[in-house]
């Protein structure tokens, strides 16, 4: 991967999560949600979701987590990017956009046709195609997860989608 900043040129490479990472996604996960950016995953959740998160890292050199994210299958046609973490000293460098391509890509490939996102800031992924919808249109989400989630009263989080068929 190259980037428009020149002191950036370091070739990333997408890998799933292992045991290895599950300490350091749930810090970051913590520490982003006690910053209310990210809803709290609990340990349990965590552990069963593992497999759905994605990676970005160096592709030599030490094992670093540049980034993560996570595709959560709601159906054969639906899914949702969720979890998506940039690691500070990482940020402004496209990281965050690459691995929502990747996750969309992988969406494609397993034939969903739809994804989306819930976000307190849409832009990344109003930039990258994602249209603003009412969460009510997405019950698969506001059934399951939004009725358990201690913010739902004081929810501020908008939902984006994006058709991929």
């Amino acid at each position: 991967m190259r980037s428009a900043d020149p002191s950036f040129d370091l070739e990333i490479r997408v890998r799933p999560a292992d045991d290895d990472d599950f300490d350091l996604i749930e810090a970051s996960i913590r520490t982003w949600s006690d910053r209310q950016v990210l809803l709290p995953l609990d340990d349990g959740l965590l552990r069963t979701s593992l497999p759905d998160f994605r990676i970005l890292s160096p592709a030599f050199g030490p094992r670093i987590v540049l980034a993560f994210g996570a595709l959560r299958r709601y159906s054969k046609r639906l899914g949702e990017i969720r979890s998506l973490v940039v690691a500070d000293e990482w940020r402004g460098r496209g990281l965050g956009s690459r691995l929502v391509g990747e996750l969309i890509d992988e969406a494609r490939l397993e034939g969903l046709h739809r994804v989306f996102v819930l976000a307190k800031t849409p832009g990344l992924f109003a930039a990258l195609g994602f249209t603003l919808v009412p969460r009510e249109s997405l019950p698969q989400k506001v059934f399951v997860d939004c009725s358990l989630c201690p913010r739902r009263e004081t929810c501020d989080e908008l939902a984006l989608v994006k058709e991929i068929a």
